[in-house]
């Protein structure tokens, strides 16, 4: 999970916020993400790690699923 964290905060989202943050925090519902964060993390995930996640494809994506989705692109979570 911590993966997922480094690049939220690449993008620009308040340390606090992620410091207080679950793995089941929603990335829209309680991280507050926009449609423009939403899909710089979509990219940024891409560079990173090589997995393309649409983070369209379902309601909303917690911490925990994102950090599932990377883990077999040999990230450890």
């Amino acid at each position: 999970m911590n993966d997922v964290l480094r690049a939220l905060s690449d993008i620009g989202l308040d340390a606090a916020l992620l410091d207080e943050a679950g793995p089941d925090a929603r990335l829209r519902a309680e991280l507050g993400l926009d449609s423009v964060e939403t899909t710089d993390l979509q990219l940024e995930l891409k560079k990173r790690f090589g997995v393309e996640i649409d983070l369209w494809d379902q309601e909303d994506y917690t911490l925990a699923q994102l950090a599932e989705r990377i883990a077999p692109a040999g990230s450890p979570s």
